[in-house]
């Protein structure tokens, strides 16, 4: 029987902007418009940011702020246009292209962002937020040994920072070195204790390393910081499944399908706990949800038509499986002896 994967939930830092800085002295219209900007007045910072510019055309500190203001507007292109222009008047100024990678990292433009945060570090070795957002960029093309190297030197730099060893345990977990994975996470929570992600990865990881009892420890530990993690619930109800646990998978299902009703997923796997609970009319009313929801789901036909045929409707259960072999003709040779193992048992049975 299949149990659906576990599904990992991955969080990257986002990368954020710099503080708004100038150098030399402070020009009123300037501090005007910061002063806006900070308190969310980012439409009226942007007319004195323009002014600001207007009357000093070679001044980096108007284009970078004002970079800043539509970076936060999520008008990313005329982000990217104003730290474009800090960077030709200042070649050397780091968060211009730390800044600019960002832009251009919402924009889907990821190679300009790693190379604009590949610029960042070579002008500022030790500014471990490039670090960690190239990782993030790695991390997302599946790079995962660039983004452990990337990783592994944000926490050099920064060794409290939390995210970054939760971010390199994503990347082992996602290199199959689940022990190295487990340990950057135990890591990550002593340094931020309810750190949900990471007792949920972390989860994960016990639970492909076959420590079920730890698994669900994490799992548990994640509903009780957020008691609507769907995920945390359909994934401790895989756990206990593992171990044999029945009855808690199913209750476990049935609080991810309340939390999450289109996802065919945990109905899927309740099925199967009730088929071992020997609750066929249950498991049967689970697989034709996963159906309606997944019409071509051979899977799906091929686990209700057991539960019919537990249920004593044979036709119905042959045409079941009639649909599953049509849908994929290669299910049949793994699943037939389920089917006949199903037909035997219930003709052994005493008529009543």
């Amino acid at each position: 029987m299949r149990h659906t994967g576990i599904k990992v939930f991955v969080l990257l830092l986002a990368g954020f902007i710099s503080e708004a800085t100038w150098s030399g002295q402070v020009i009123e219209p300037l501090k005007e418009a910061l002063q806006l900007h900070e308190t969310g007045k980012i439409k009226e910072a942007i007319v004195l940011y323009d002014r600001f510019i207007k009357t000093h055309p070679k001044r980096i500190e108007g284009y970078f702020n004002r970079g800043n203001a539509y970076y936060d507007l999520g008008q990313n292109q005329r982000a990217v246009n104003d730290y474009s222009e800090v960077i030709r008047l200042s070649p050397k100024d780091s968060e211009a292209y730390f800044n600019r990678g960002n832009a251009y990292r919402r924009l889907k433009q990821e190679r300009a962002a790693l190379e604009d945060y590949s610029a960042a570090i070579k002008l500022n070795p030790q500014d471990g937020r490039a670090y960690i957002n190239r990782g993030g960029i790695h991390f997302d093309a599946r790079r995962y040994d660039a983004a452990v190297e990337d990783f592994s030197t944000a926490i050099r730099i920064s060794p409290e920072d939390a995210d970054s060893y939760f971010n390199r345990g994503n990347s082992y977990l996602a290199l199959n070195k689940k022990d190295e994975a487990i340990k950057d996470y135990t890591e990550a929570l002593s340094l931020e204790e309810k750190l949900v992600d990471a007792f949920y990865n972390r989860g994960i990881a016990y639970s492909d390393s076959d420590r079920i009892d730890a698994a669900i420890a994490d799992f548990t530990e994640v509903i009780k910081l957020n008691p609507k993690f769907g995920d945390a619930y359909y994934n401790r109800g895989l756990a206990a499944a593992k171990a044999g646990k029945y009855q808690a998978a199913v209750e476990d299902y049935s609080e991810s399908i309340r939390l999450n009703a289109k996802d065919p997923e945990a109905p899927f796997n309740r099925g199967i706990a009730f088929l071992r609970l020997a609750k066929y009319d249950y498991a049967a009313r689970d697989f034709s949800e996963v159906i309606r929801l997944q019409p071509r789901n051979a899977e799906a036909h091929v686990y209700r038509g057991i539960a019919r045929i537990y249920q004593k409707k044979q036709p119905e259960a042959d045409a079941d499986f009639q649909k599953a072999f049509q849908l994929d003709p290669s299910l049949k040779k793994n699943v037939q002896p389920l089917i006949e193992e199903a037909k035997a048992q219930i003709n052994s049975e005493p008529e009543k």
